[in-house]
């Protein structure tokens, strides 16, 4: 095993360690551990969807493709959930939570040949601290407010997988390419792209006219982000992508959410911008309006608008224009057999 390798694997059992050593002392403090029903909060969402835009890319005798289909598939998998209070009992709740998730977005192209370009792979690991509270006002018969805040630090991986050189004026293969200092433009075909991040999350919601009785609520709230490309471990980022793809990006989001009788109905616009990137990128703007009905167990419908840079791996110095729609799922499977007795349903 390689250095580098063997002390990052040496880093991960102490980030392991430290949760369980956690986790025991949390029994000595009042926390609560849970294993099976999850909070979910302030994490990625899974889309599919349809678009009737068409996608450039250099390199494509087919280029510019109409977009056929494209996912984004992002479970959220927790790790023993650690808990203190209970909203439900207390009004009050905090977690703390480390959770992996799987991310891979895929596109698929209307195209005889190649229809399915080199996914985006984005694993991550998000620690996570939330904070839920019910607000009171001056009349204690009121309908109360709900706050919910949120901190995520994510250690995160994006690549594509292939092994072609960087940019388009190079021969061979990644990493022996010939000249070794290339230029613009990129190989967007089969060009290696790969970079590992640190990114940091602040969330916040505040409910309005809360009724627990009929799961009513007027929601606003809003997000930003930090985020910092770093070339630290296997498929870190080179020298020649972080001088095109930038040292980072950061982000903010605003979000109004209308819930009534269990239904969901959403309005989320967000920006990101880049820094430290030659030549310059413009800023990405994406503006999403989205229903979840009660009865859809998690699903719901959306449509999304998106204007500026890719976000798609290597494709990241492409202008887009992109209108999607189709399926959203931002529920969590959970298990849904525990009973008050803490015995399932057929075992009692």
């Amino acid at each position: 095993m390689r250095s580098g390798a063997r002390s990052q694997a040496v880093w991960w059992a102490g980030v392991l360690l430290g949760v369980l050593l956690g986790m025991g002392e949390a029994r000595a403090t009042g926390l609560h551990v849970d294993v099976d029903l999850q909070t979910s909060l302030f994490l990625d969402r899974t889309y599919l969807f349809a678009s009737p835009s068409r996608i450039h890319r250099l390199g494509d005798p087919e280029s510019p493709a109409p977009l056929l289909l494209e996912g984004q598939f992002a479970p959220n998998l927790f790790l023993p959930q650690l808990r203190k209070n209970d909203f439900k009992q207390d009004g009050r709740e905090t977690l703390f939570s480390l959770v992996f998730t799987p991310k891979i977005l895929l596109r698929m192209f209307n195209t005889n040949s190649n229809p399915i370009p080199p996914p985006s792979y984005m694993p991550k690991f998000t620690l996570q601290a939330a904070h839920l509270r019910l607000l009171h006002g001056p009349d204690p018969e009121g309908a109360p407010r709900m706050l919910a805040l949120g901190l995520n630090v994510i250690l995160g991986h994006h690549s594509n997988g292939e092994d072609g050189c960087f940019f388009g004026n190079q021969t061979g293969t990644d990493p022996d390419c010939t000249p070794a200092e290339g230029q613009l433009p990129l190989n967007e075909v089969t060009g290696s792209f790969s970079t590992n991040m640190l990114r940091f999350e602040v969330h916040g919601r505040l409910g309005f006219d809360v009724d627990p009785h009929t799961l009513s609520a007027w929601i606003i709230g809003g997000h930003a982000f930090y985020e910092l490309n770093t070339a630290i471990g296997p498929g870190g980022l080179t020298p020649q992508e972080r001088t095109v793809y930038g040292v980072g990006h950061w982000g903010v989001g605003l979000v109004g959410e209308r819930d009534v009788n269990g239904s969901r109905f959403r309005l989320e616009g967000a920006l990101s911008h880049p820094f430290g990137e030659t030549p310059s990128q413009r800023t990405t703007l994406s503006v999403e309006l989205a229903a979840n009905p009660w009865w859809g167990s998690g699903f719901g419908v959306f449509a999304r608008y998106v204007r500026g840079q890719d976000y798609y791996n290597i494709l990241f110095l492409e202008r887009i224009s992109l209108w999607q729609f189709g399926l959203v799922f931002d529920l969590n499977p959970g298990a849904r057999l525990k009973t008050d007795s803490g015995r399932p349903p057929g075992f009692q």
